[in-house]
């Protein structure tokens, strides 16, 4: 299996000083560090992208997410997407599964579903928890809470099409996150 740029073989400290590197070309030092601490404080280096597919490991959260943001910045320099600032690629590609920070609770044998969470859903959850701590515009928050595209469901898709319409690099995130989690397997 192709680990791409990440791998569950890399410490939390190399995730945190890697989130650090990325963020440090797209934020302010204050945003970062207010941004950090509450990432720390939800496990967002060491919890599970998913429990059977894409990044089931510890770590594999961030790693996943870093791969989406660095898919998306690649992309949008390779197709010369056009975004209102600079930073959209990495607090969209960073920040679209926040949904998952709670999702799942540590178990002798690894991890298990965490059936205690109080807010639940995908797309609008990791939005709401982004909007707590940052400032999105609205192609950004569009971006996050369409970026499963139609696999979200059939009753989305009217919508998911307006949506596109609007801000065509929404179907560029959800590019950028099937590539990271079926092309790149993270």
């Amino acid at each position: 299996m192709n680990k791409g740029i990440s791998g569950q073989y890399r410490t939390c400290d190399a995730r945190i000083q890697a989130f650090k590197r990325h963020m440090s070309q797209v934020m302010s030092t204050d945003d970062i560090r207010t941004t950090f601490t509450w990432l720390m404080n939800m496990y967002y280096f060491s919890a599970p992208a998913s429990l059977k597919h894409h990044g089931a490991y510890a770590g594999g959260l961030y790693d996943h997410s870093e791969l989406v943001a660095l898919t998306l910045a690649d992309l949008t320099k390779r197709l010369d997407l056009k975004w209102k600032r600079k930073a959209s690629p990495y607090l969209i590609g960073f920040f679209h599964d926040l949904c998952k920070i709670d999702a799942y609770r540590v178990t002798g044998s690894g991890f298990e579903y965490n059936p205690d969470m109080l807010l639940t859903g995908h797309g609008e959850k990791s939005v709401i928890l982004a909007l707590q701590h940052i400032r999105l515009t609205d192609e950004e928050i569009m971006c996050i809470r369409y970026h499963m595209g139609a696999y979200e469901g059939s009753e989305i898709w009217i919508s998911l099409g307006r949506v596109i319409r609007k801000y065509p690099n929404v179907l560029w995130t959800h590019t950028a996150d099937m590539v990271a989690s079926q092309i790149l397997e993270m």
